[in-house]
């Protein structure tokens, strides 16, 4: 196969032998792949001063099989400056999709979603709304939708002074204890479900919907990113 200049983020990327890298690329039209760039550490005058996290880029590459080689890569747009928080909000959304996404599912909706949440982290513009909505795109075009606005055992609809347990591979149930401390508000649900009106209780606990989710689609394995961040708040304290 052989692709020219078409859209894309690096996600990640880690040392290949003494003068390569291994890409874990984004693409609007190929999806997540995984790519070699051949020799670009050997010199301070090469592409790999391109290859940075959070740079739209627009990059061609040759081959076959799931390794394939970087040919050339150019600047798209002006890349999206991160800071602090965002920076690491970053690193979560892009191991996300390393580890949620797979291989060559062409995703252009994601892509577009990627793009937005770039965008509100570089003006840190209410990021843990932007986070929370993020999610919940990549898990319903990942065919993980979740189910907010009906009792998945009675079929009612949800009530707003009512709590709820989600589970993640049937969906929503009345809570009759009130010390659940899993459960989640008809309330909060609807907000996430509208996808506006969000306060601090809400958003507390969409995250937590959403933090429980998520682990059982990754299958329990623990996040980097999330472990980076916990510690980084500790040694804020």
């Amino acid at each position: 196969m052989n692709v020219e200049l078409t859209p894309a983020f690096v996600l990640h990327q880690r040392p290949f032998r003494e003068t390569s890298v291994l890409l874990d690329v984004f693409s609007k039209q190929f999806g997540r792949l995984s790519l070699i760039a051949k020799g670009v550490r050997k010199s301070k005058r090469n592409k790999n001063g391109l290859l940075q996290l959070y740079q739209p880029l627009l990059i061609s590459w040759m081959g076959r099989g799931e390794l394939q080689t970087l040919t050339s890569v150019e600047v798209d747009k002006p890349r999206y400056m991160l800071k602090a928080e965002s920076a690491l909000c970053g690193l979560y959304i892009n191991e996300l999709i390393v580890k949620l996404l797979p291989a060559h599912i062409v995703e252009p909706s994601v892509f577009e979603a990627y793009e937005h949440i770039l965008e509100r982290l570089q003006q840190a513009d209410d990021i843990e709304v932007a986070l929370r909505l993020f999610e919940k795109c990549l898990l319903t075009h990942l065919g993980y939708g979740l189910v907010l606005d009906r009792d998945a055992e009675t079929g009612d609809i949800i009530e707003h002074d009512q709590r709820y347990q989600y589970q993640a591979d049937s969906g929503l149930y009345r809570c009759h204890s009130e010390s659940n401390k899993q459960s989640i508000s008809g309330r909060s649900l609807q907000h996430l479900l509208m996808e506006r009106d969000f306060d601090k209780q809400s958003l507390s606990e969409v995250k937590q919907l959403m933090r429980s989710v998520i682990h059982f689609y990754l299958g329990g394995k623990p996040l980097q990113s999330r472990q980076l961040f916990a510690s980084m708040k500790q040694y804020s304290k």
